[in-house]
């Protein structure tokens, strides 16, 4: 079940809390993404669409979903997938719940208590909540501007216990936009094409 929810989000570890403090809210951000960031803190809720492919080494093709993503501030996030099966994914505070509907399956997890999971969770809720404190409490964060507004993000965790699992996340968009979020970890990699909504 755990491995199945880590591949699901596509979007880390529990930090002690030392870490969390005055050394690495005082790193400066790199150019650029600190104004990114403050145009998604602007935007209180958004819907988007994601088709998702997941390359996993035992599997000789990969895994295919599609579905929707929401998000509300502060704290909220939403992955609803449609196919091939029906699960979500809902994210409020430390708080995740999975529900499987067609078996009748909810499960309530404490984020602290899934630091692998919590690592995919904050790379895109931190990004759509602006939130580069929250971001640079889980990752070293690598940022490029690209042509016509676009962008990329390098999140590579801190925490060891979580870098065994999931080496790095890039997410990628233009504007206050996230438009692709790829994970690699666990020998795998899953890549996430979002599509904004109206």
């Amino acid at each position: 079940m755990r491995r199945r929810a880590l591949l699901l989000v596509g979007p880390a570890l529990l930090v002690p809390r030392l870490l969390a403090g005055a050394a690495i809210a005082a790193e400066p951000a790199p150019p650029g993404l600190a104004a990114l960031l403050r145009r998604f803190a602007a935007i209180p809720r958004s819907e988007a669409r994601f088709s998702e492919s997941k390359a996993i080494p035992e599997l000789d093709l990969p895994l295919p979903s599609q579905g929707t993503l929401s998000w509300q501030a502060p704290d909220r996030l939403e992955k609803r997938t449609a196919s091939p099966i029906e699960e979500v994914l809902r994210v409020a505070g430390d708080r995740l719940v999975y529900e499987r509907p067609d078996r009748g399956i909810r499960q309530e997890f404490n984020l602290d208590d899934q630091p692998e999971m919590r690592a995919l969770v904050e790379a895109i809720r931190g990004t759509l909540a602006g939130d580069l404190a929250a971001l640079q409490r889980h990752y070293e964060i690598g940022f490029d501007t690209l042509p016509e507004e676009g962008w990329r993000m390098t999140l590579t965790p801190r925490s060891l216990r979580v870098r065994a699992a999931v080496q790095r996340i890039l997410v990628s968009g233009r504007g206050p936009q996230v438009l692709q979020v790829e994970t690699e970890g666990n020998g795998g990699v899953s890549r996430m094409q979002v599509t904004p909504g109206p």
